[in-house]
């Protein structure tokens, strides 16, 4: 698929809105979700509060912006990176960087996200769940993974371990690699599955 070449204007859009985005991560980092306030981000970011709203409907749109750059993560950086392994082996890479992504918002970020009143988990039809379950029909098709299970249900039952694992680490304050535990604990888990 072919992209549409930006003008400057969209190019300098795209800049803004990524740099409220960036300095609203640092400052969620820093001082947590629920003590900074738009104007806080405006400030630190040198930008309007109408510009903060050109881009967002509110503070709770940048995490909404977190699990869109999360799909997007996946499909431009990861979905390459699965194709010449085995299912067991692409399932523990894709949850190895799902770690590493988490772990590069940071553990007070992911703190604001793996709370009960987020509900963008729940969401279906996302890229990153779509990814997985191409890993598992592949799996399924060339006979690693017995054609028994049930896709669907081991594509949400692998989702919640790894948010769990994630939830763990940030209840931890991330005194753990994060990364390293969810390749070793897929790997244990998920060997169970393949022939």
């Amino acid at each position: 698929m072919k992209q549409e070449k930006l003008n400057s204007r969209q190019i300098q859009a795209e800049a803004t809105k990524n740099k409220i985005y960036q300095v609203a991560i640092k400052l969620m980092e820093e001082k947590g979700y629920t003590n900074i306030k738009i104007e806080d981000i405006c400030k630190e970011a040198e930008v309007s509060i109408g510009s903060f709203y050109n881009y967002f409907k509110s503070k709770n749109d940048i995490l909404i912006e977190v699990f869109k750059r999360i799909d997007d993560y996946f499909r431009e950086e990861v979905k390459n990176r699965l194709e010449e392994n085995s299912v067991c082996e692409n399932v523990v890479l894709f949850f190895s960087y799902y770690a590493k992504y988490s772990e590069l918002l940071g553990v007070d970020t992911a703190k604001c996200l793996y709370t009960p009143e987020i509900k963008m988990f729940l969401i279906q039809g996302r890229y990153i769940q779509n990814l997985l379950q191409e890993i598992l029909i592949k799996g399924q098709k060339s006979g690693e993974i017995s054609e028994e299970i049930d896709l669907d249900i081991m594509n949400s039952d692998l989702f919640i371990a790894a948010r769990g694992i994630i939830f763990d680490w940030c209840v931890n304050d991330g005194k753990y690699n994060v990364t390293e535990f969810m390749e070793n604990y897929f790997r244990r888990m998920f060997g169970v599955f393949c022939k």
